[in-house]
């Protein structure tokens, strides 16, 4: 029923587009997400972040998510970089581009991708910038570097299935006050695990499954609070997990609740011709139980997931 509902909406939308054109559908939907912000702006504590998602441009709830941060934090910088972005017309950070007018950079490895967000109207409305790059560990700083950032920027968002965690690690040329980047909740949430780091890494290649990538919540979590981050939440469709700089928790440690790790039940998974077979809770842990993982203690050691006793929590448990 879900998956026909979404393709049912899908058909909508791409109809609506040809009838009434890009510009004058994102102008409604853009409209409907003021709407759903003015009526978040009166929620001042929320139970987890569940509470305050909505979508206008992200593909989960984040829009809702971002916007409400950004309201309760003081952030005089007011720049973002979006890292893995498409074409940027289903993004973290597209409603904040077009509500708060702040100074958006954007790297992207598919220069058709770029290219498409160039002819866009969002690229010369507002202070959008494009970067076509394919980034490593050993470019990612120096791509950075040539923005010409300061240190302290509002928010980073990564998202490049694959070598997040590693990327991440390897950031230092700019300190976002919001960290978000998706994570792969297929890994459980009490191993700290990632895909070995590969240059060229690419989702599909590296398993036909396309369930073997990025990292585990708990990866992201050790890392970022290593880096000087508190992690404050996920979406609840368990993508994204929000992070934030340890000095800026004080306006929020109030206002949150639980800060909940959600899993994830959407069913992406492919078989080997690459067509969708729609696995589902603990057989999607099957499905790439024998792929080559790291696990991120002390030696950073090779291990599979059929050689690990348990990976999900009872809270968490696809069983």
């Amino acid at each position: 029923y879900t998956y026909h509902m979404k393709l049912i909406k899908k058909i909508i939308k791409s109809a609506l587009k040809k009838i009434i054109g890009d510009d004058i559908y994102e102008k409604q939907i853009f409209l409907e997400g003021i709407k759903a912000s003015l009526v978040q702006k009166k929620i001042k504590k929320i139970k987890d972040f569940s509470e305050i998602e909505f979508s206008v441009f992200s593909q989960w709830g984040d829009d809702g998510i971002i916007n409400w941060l950004v309201e309760n934090l003081p952030i005089k910088s007011k720049l973002f970089v979006e890292i893995g972005t498409e074409d940027y017309r289903e993004s973290n950070t597209r409603f904040l581009l077009m509500k708060r007018n702040w100074t958006g950079y954007l790297v992207e490895g598919n220069k058709t991708y770029t290219n498409n967000i160039k002819k866009q109207s969002i690229h010369w409305k507002y202070d959008l910038n494009v970067v076509n790059k394919f980034l490593n560990k050993k470019n990612v700083n120096m791509i950075i570097n040539e923005l010409n950032l300061p240190g302290e920027i509002g928010l980073l968002s990564i998202d490049i299935d694959g070598n997040d965690y590693w990327i991440w690690e390897k950031i230092d040329k700019i300190k976002p006050i919001i960290f978000v980047c998706e994570y792969n909740a297929v890994l459980g949430d009490i191993k700290k695990l990632t895909i070995p780091y590969k240059k060229n890494f690419l989702r599909t290649k590296f398993h036909y499954s396309n369930l073997a990538y990025g990292a585990s919540i708990n990866a992201f979590q050790d890392l970022s609070e290593r880096k000087g981050y508190v992690f404050i939440g996920t979406n609840s469709n368990g993508v994204n997990a929000y992070f934030l700089k340890k000095r800026y928790f004080k306006f929020l440690k109030s206002k949150i609740k639980s800060f909940k790790k959600f899993p994830s039940k959407f069913k992406e998974s492919r078989n080997k011709s690459y067509e969708k077979n729609f696995l589902k809770g603990i057989n999607r842990k099957k499905a790439i139980e024998k792929v080559d993982l790291i696990e991120l203690n002390k030696k950073k050691k090779i291990i599979k997931l059929k050689n690990i006793k348990r990976i999900y929590s009872k809270k968490w448990s696809y069983n």
